[in-house]
């Protein structure tokens, strides 16, 4: 794609404040002639609800003109029905019948994969990485329509951003699928009574939607495939549903909130109300009430956050943020025609936007499918009042909500008809079915998701465990004080770098061998031999380490010669046993060679190792196992 310098002044070769970054021009050829044919561009932020109907809506009104160009940029090129998320995570549906390709939704439209960078409100510029972020392109706009969707912030809770499974989009779905049958396989197999039972503990954080709805779905999921697993009763799974207030489904009544909490409890599934997540390890987690729930799986439905595009846009351009209680809120204050506060030709919809509630000004519109379906086409039919100059045809959103459903699983929901008629139970999850069924975008995805349902009701679900992606090579991790970070006898696969915290090294008589602080290294042993663990390794306070495979460090030492000398020098200062005046990378090409096709040979000559080690080591108190 052609590129121009940072010095142009021309739209499509922009600068970033003048820094002598390349920016790429809008698109090829066809492209640039359709933008320059057209009077009017309106760029669409977002593929969500909102995004996407709203260019929806406004490439269907405009028919066959050409003076208009919409485009919408996102970073999928599929829109995912996320009521249906639950079910997905819990092989209910397949998860490629709750999602649409983008370009299918809006024919007429111009669809731009990318990753939005900032948005130049002087120069009617948005910046975004295409070309799998290799190249920044500048792409302007007449009207624009933030409907950017809200994002996770674990910040205030520790470890939480590490080893807590969301549930925000396919991927996440996915992810906890597989995760949970690999917890199954693992507990069936276990003999350890504490590892199983935290192997079959799945924790839920949020009483919301997305929360109530997953740990429903969950219990359901574990019941249908418990007689898989030989060695597992169902008895021992345990759910756990943790919630900030006392009552479940805020955005519900709560004679509601209480029927599902009710429904709930009957399955077994417990309720920790009036408690917050303080942290997470890979082994627990922690509330404020001073509660430790150990376990395997943590899902967090809470900790959302303003998108980062929104945030920097409201705080650097003049726009007016929403208020809730005299608090802000980070959404751009918009009025009922959805034109930001201040600023013409500029539009919110959807998660970002403090949309007032047409018969309760003092209340914002909740951040809901049916809302932001509505608010698209609303914003829609103001841009094309706005461009023909025809004030008479701009609409006031008027939407005031048909009401809210939460499935529960196993064929039970609670449901807020219209605010007039209260349901739960079977009724209401089938109200909540046929409804978003018929919402479901297209007649293929809809037959395909009614299928999935079909054989669902009789056939046993599959319990496969496909993993979409190799465990990353380099990562942080968290840990409690108390907790075991290297368990002895463990075989090793791992090197762990200190970031923030202390640990202590024991050995196996609980004698203390060294205490280790920020910057230090431990489990570097692993580098050098598949032998277990001689020595436990705790947390002797809140602890953050970086946590490296023998492939990622491999990786590393060959790029870098100092990380080499490094480490040579601490392990010939450890271990001279094993690299016995060797090169380093030498020691651990025949490590690696050993760890991909372990001989019973080779394991009897660890399990040796393991020996002479312990005796060894334990005398001469080294700094690390």
């Amino acid at each position: 794609m052609t590129t121009t310098s940072s010095t142009s002044t021309a739209p499509a070769g922009s600068s970033i404040a003048g820094n002598g970054v390349q920016v790429a021009r809008p698109g090829p050829r066809q492209m640039m002639d359709r933008l320059a044919k057209a009077k009017h561009r309106v760029v669409v932020l977002g593929g969500g609800f909102a995004g996407v109907y709203t260019a929806k809506y406004l490439s269907e009104m405009l028919g066959r003109r050409t003076d208009v160009h919409v485009e919408l940029m996102s970073e999928e090129n599929y829109f995912v029905f996320q009521p249906l998320l639950p079910e997905v995570a819990a092989g209910g549906v397949s998860p490629t019948h709750v999602v649409n390709p983008i370009r299918d939704i809006i024919p007429k439209a111009q669809f731009r994969w990318s990753k939005v960078q900032r948005v130049d409100v002087a120069n009617k510029i948005v910046y975004a990485l295409q070309g799998e972020g290799k190249e920044l392109v500048a792409v302007p706009y007449d009207h624009l329509v933030f409907a950017l969707g809200k994002v996770s912030d674990f910040s205030s809770m520790p470890g939480v951003q590490q080893h807590a499974l969301a549930m925000k989009d396919l991927s996440d779905a996915f992810k906890l699928r597989n995760h949970v049958y690999r917890c199954l396989e693992l507990a069936d197999i276990e003999d350890e009574p504490a590892e199983k039972a935290a192997l079959l503990t799945f924790v839920v954080a949020g009483g919301g939607f997305s929360g109530v709805e997953t740990v429903g779905e969950l219990s359901e999921m574990l019941h249908k495939v418990a007689k898989h697993f030989k060695n597992i009763d169902p008895s021992e799974f345990r759910l756990v549903l943790v919630h900030s207030r006392d009552t479940l489904l805020a955005e519900m009544p709560p004679k509601l909130g209480l029927a599902a909490k009710q429904i709930l409890q009957r399955r077994g599934i417990e309720m920790v109300l009036n408690a917050r997540v303080r942290a997470a390890t890979p082994l627990a987690v922690y509330l404020n009430t001073g509660t430790v729930l150990p376990t395997r799986t943590f899902v967090c439905t809470v900790g959302n956050a303003t998108n980062p595009i929104c945030k920097s846009t409201l705080q650097e351009d003049g726009f007016v943020e929403a208020k809730v209680n005299g608090r802000g809120v980070g959404l751009f204050t918009v009025d009922l025609e959805l034109q930001c506060q201040g600023h013409t030709n500029y539009w919110a919809v959807g998660d970002c936007a403090g949309v007032p509630m047409p018969d309760k000004p003092d209340e914002l519109c909740p951040a809901t499918a049916q809302f932001a379906i509505r608010q698209g086409k609303t914003a829609a039919q103001n841009i094309l009042a706005t461009i023909d100059k025809r004030p008479e045809k701009r609409r006031k959103f008027g939407f005031k909500g048909l009401g809210t459903l939460a499935s529960l699983g196993n064929r039970s929901a609670v449901a807020d008809m219209m605010g007039m008629v209260h349901l739960q139970g079977f009724i209401a999850w089938f109200a909540w079915r046929t409804i978003y069924l018929s919402k479901l975008p297209g007649m293929v995805r809809r037959l395909r998701v009614t299928i999935d349902w079909t054989l669902d009701l009789f056939f046993p679900r599959d319990i496969t465990q496909m993993e979409s992606e190799e465990p990353p090579q380099l990562r942080m991790a968290h840990f409690e004080p108390g907790e075991l970070i290297i368990q002895r006898t463990q075989i090793g696969r791992e090197l762990f770098v200190i970031q923030t915290g202390e640990v202590e090294v024991v050995d196996p008589d609980g004698k203390l061998l060294a205490t280790l602080q920020k910057g230090e290294v431990f489990g570097e042993k692993a580098l050098l031999t598949d032998a277990p663990r001689i020595a436990n390794v705790r947390a002797k306070t809140a602890v953050d380490v970086l946590v490296m495979t023998r492939p990622g460090f491999a990786a590393l030492v060959a790029q870098f010669h100092p990380l080499e000398s490094f480490f040579g020098d601490l392990m010939q200062k450890r271990y001279p046993e094993l690299l016995r005046d060797q090169n380093l990378r030498d020691v651990m090409a025949a490590a690696a060679t050993a760890a991909t096709a372990p001989t019973p040979a080779a394991m009897a000559a660890a399990a040796a190792v393991m020996v002479e080690a312990v005796a060894a080591e334990a005398a001469v108190a080294v700094a690390a196992p």
